[in-house]
């Protein structure tokens, strides 16, 4: 019989928990989604590592005869070792010549399947060991529409080269191909790797037997830092430029801070939205228990006992979360699929695919059965204390006083009647007020949080290359060149408007016991064309003495202003460098220290020299600055501001959708929210309500009371809000904030009024929905006396 009742409760009150399964839903969608998401990442992650020995450790010099490499072995710790040459070279690709793309060439040994960071063939036939053919990365190889045993032209040595493509290959130390920190994501139309056999590549660049790569595994119980004191000073003679372990390594580091921020993702959402749904469930249940308070008291008389009566009322809490559960579970599934493809275009990981996970669907399940029979149990507990006779008897009702507003005689006079009994329903009715003005608090922060991120991108875009990098061609030097000669050199350029030189420095910081490997920036004192900015969008000048460092390097490193920061780098002439902070200063796209040039150059024992050159010229006049460099053996690369704005809105277009998904997300489980709060409010004052129809009030002013009562609650709710959005901005933000790039927690005037717009309508469609419940109001039968 009390299944039979279970049932029918549940079909009288349909919507209301239909809404309620909406929310749990959504939160175990998001919970199933990303945690499968993660798995599949970590599992294709993992295989593939293991399976091509990915390096443990890291060293770059400028050259070192291959036959030393193997004196590394010696040192303790170190368990295989092996050298290689790694040489970015330009590309000119048929009808795109004037474009910046560039390849990284990889030497390897085809012959040897088991070298460290082994290379996994996906296309194509083996390499010749003699001949100039490369396999090359799969996604260069398909947006620029390459073929198999095409010829494709490089600079090397400012000759032109051409190289054969033999197939298609990835290796686990590019999964995420990034030509530095500053490129923010993969550019495969403009940048990729390309792997070609040693003998070849030392003979096309005449290395005579030289590397200038090193990589490492460590035996068992050993740490990177255990090795790379010894490591150091043994390299230090061929010109040691930097080593890292596996966790800096760029590719590598990109793929864990993406699972990172998936798991912290997966951790919190889900809470949200069950704790959301929790509130729900407490709510609806406590009234159904106090409207069936007779029916309580009638089943206790006929013998039932509390257990069986309490197991009852809680059934309807399993029954939602085992649905929502469910549903969640096989949504979340779905959406994982999505997600694993869009890591695909990202993530070049041969065997990334989607796997269905019992384990997460299962615990969606668990997670949510338990919080929706927690706020179950919360909301009927009160059945236990109720004994037959008292619970048949009506419950007495509150006490009426005066409320506050009544108090402000000016305020309480402007309001009709409508209004007064409005107010008096928020301030006599607490619970049920507070649930309302929760629902509308987190409708509005979700949807203004989630519209917000199209502001985010914009933000991050016109700050780093309209603000801060003004400059529209910028020209990297193979080595450091002294500042006079590259200003003499270029100066009297046709097309130049302005020309400033820049030092780009790698370093490693140290405070304490934390370290961090990043890019010093030497900046002209007066610079025009790279600006920095502070948190109000105020230029900020570079110090004559000491360092500014990006927000999040302070953060990373604990440090403040005022504080010492150690430096070691391998251009400087003395192992330990000492500077002060002079200030922290926010940046979005990447990660750096700025200094003045020559106070940089003072630093590291040299003179004033440059490592680039960044120039406002006549964009008529960028193709023949191009024709005369694009050759020379002193420039590495030429990038093109314009160019790269272009590729990064192309690239950041393909989060739209994802975006549009959660803001879709928001809109719906808002609307739940709003629609659930004004289908319990209704529930509860079915009685109220038709009394005041009988008094002769017409449908209109009974919903005058109601909406009024609801926009008042959406208003303060809509105002507390905007806390909330900034708090759930913080968080999305800290979730997966990296070194490569930062979230603005910033949220322009226009989000919060489209979330106020959208709240808005919720509102709307839930009152007009009370409006038609209303109007079907039985008056004899709601007001009559049940027994």
């Amino acid at each position: 019989m009390l299944w039979k009742k279970l049932f029918r409760d549940l079909k009288e009150n349909k919507m209301a928990y239909i809404a309620c399964l909406i929310v749990i839903s959504v939160g175990l969608m998001s919970y199933t989604a990303m945690s499968i998401a993660m798995d599949n990442l970590n599992r294709a992650k993992d295989e593939f590592y293991e399976e091509k020995h990915f390096a443990e450790g890291f060293a770059k010099v400028k050259s070192i005869p291959l036959s030393k490499v193997k004196i590394l072995s010696r040192i303790e710790g170190i368990k295989e070792v092996e050298g290689r040459l790694v040489k970015d070279v330009r590309v000119l690709l048929p009808g795109r010549e004037e474009d910046n793309v560039y390849l990284r060439l990889v030497a390897i040994d085809p012959t040897d399947p088991t070298h460290l960071n082994g290379v996994q063939k996906l296309e194509g036939r083996e390499l010749d060991t003699d001949k100039a053919n490369i396999w090359i990365g799969p996604k260069f190889f398909e947006v620029n529409g390459l073929k198999m045993e095409e010829k494709i032209s490089v600079i090397i040595n400012g000759k032109k080269t051409e190289l054969v493509i033999a197939g298609i290959a990835q290796s686990p130390e590019f999964v995420y191909p990034m030509q530095n920190e500053q490129s923010i994501m993969p550019t495969p139309e403009t940048f990729d790797i390309a792997y070609l056999p040693y003998e070849v590549m030392d003979s096309l660049f005449g290395l005579s037997g030289n590397i200038n790569d090193i990589i490492f595994t460590l035996e068992e119980g050993y740490g990177f830092r255990d090795v790379e004191e010894e490591l150091k000073e043994k390299l230090k003679k061929y010109g040691f430029e930097t080593a890292f372990e596996r966790k800096d390594q760029l590719s590598h580091a990109m793929l864990q801070q993406e699972l990172d921020s998936l798991d912290s993702m997966a951790k919190s959402v889900p809470l949200i939205f069950i704790g959301i749904s929790a509130i729900i469930l407490y709510i609806m249940l406590k009234r159904l228990v106090e409207q069936q308070r007779g029916l309580i008291g009638t089943l206790k008389a006929f013998g039932y006992t509390q257990k069986e009566i309490l197991l009852h009322y809680l059934s309807y809490s399993w029954v939602i979360g085992l649905g929502g559960g469910i549903i969640g579970g096989l949504l979340g599934t779905l959406l994982s699929g999505y997600i694993t493809e869009m890591y695909k275009e990202f993530f070049q990981l041969p065997d990334l695919k989607n796997q269905f996970s019992w384990e997460y669907f299962i615990i969606g399940i668990i997670l949510s059965v338990l919080g929706c029979l927690f706020a179950g149990f919360q909301g009927v507990k009160g059945v236990m204390k109720l004994h037959p006779a008292q619970a048949m008897r009506p419950e007495a009702p509150p006490a009426g006083k005066k409320i506050l507003i009544e108090r402000i005689r000016i305020l309480w006079s402007s309001l009709t009647v409508q209004g007064r009994m409005a107010m008096r329903n928020i301030f006599r009715s607490k619970g049920r007020s507070f649930f309302t003005l929760i629902g509308v608090v987190f409708t509005f922060a979700m949807m203004a949080t989630m519209i917000s991120f199209y502001e985010t991108m914009d933000i991050m875009m016109i700050d780093q290359f309209e603000k801060i990098q003004t400059y529209n061609i910028k020209m990297n030097f193979e080595s450091p060149i002294y500042a006079k000669e590259v200003v003499r050199e270029l100066k009297n350029r046709k097309g130049i408007i302005e020309l400033e030189t820049m030092l780009e420095v790698p370093a490693t910081f140290k405070n304490s016991y934390h370290k961090k490997n990043l890019v010093i920036l030497g900046l002209n004192r007066e610079s025009n064309l790279y600006n920095i900015v502070d948190f109000d969008g105020n230029k900020v000048k570079v110090p004559a003495e000491g360092i500014l460092l990006s927000e999040s390097i302070a953060k990373s490193l604990h440090v403040k202003v005022g504080d010492k920061v150690r430096i070691e780098s391998p251009w400087a002439k003395e192992d330990k460098l000492y500077v002060y902070v002079s200030g922290i200063i926010p940046q979005y796209i990447g990660g750096n220290a700025y200094m003045e040039e020559k106070s940089l150059g003072r630093l590291l024992g040299y003179g004033d020299i440059s490592t680039s050159a960044i120039l406002k010229i006549q964009p008529e006049d960028i193709a023949l600055l191009k024709d005369d460099y694009n050759a020379s053996s002193k420039i590495q690369s030429i990038e093109e501001s314009g160019t790269t704005v272009k590729k990064y809105k192309e690239l950041l277009d393909t989060y739209d959708y994802m975006i549009w998904v959660m803001v879709l997300i928001a809109v719906v489980t808002g609307f739940a929210i709003i629609y659930n709060s004004s289908i319990i409010s209704l529930a509860e004052r079915k009685r109220e309500l038709a009394s005041l129809r009988v008094l002769g009030m017409t449908v209109r002013e009974v919903l005058e009371i109601i909406s009024f009562e609801q926009c008042t609650i959406g208003i303060v709710g809509m105002l507390f809000g905007i806390p909330m959005t900034f708090l759930l901005k913080q968080m999305v933000a800290d979730a997966i904030n990296n070194d490569v790039f930062t979230l603005p927690t910033y949220t322009a005037p226009s989000s919060f009024l489209t979330a106020f717009m959208g709240t808005v309508l919720a509102i709307t469609l839930a009152q007009l929905n009370i409006a038609r419940n209303i109007k079907k109001l039985d008056l004899v039968e709601v007001l009559k006396e049940r027994e």
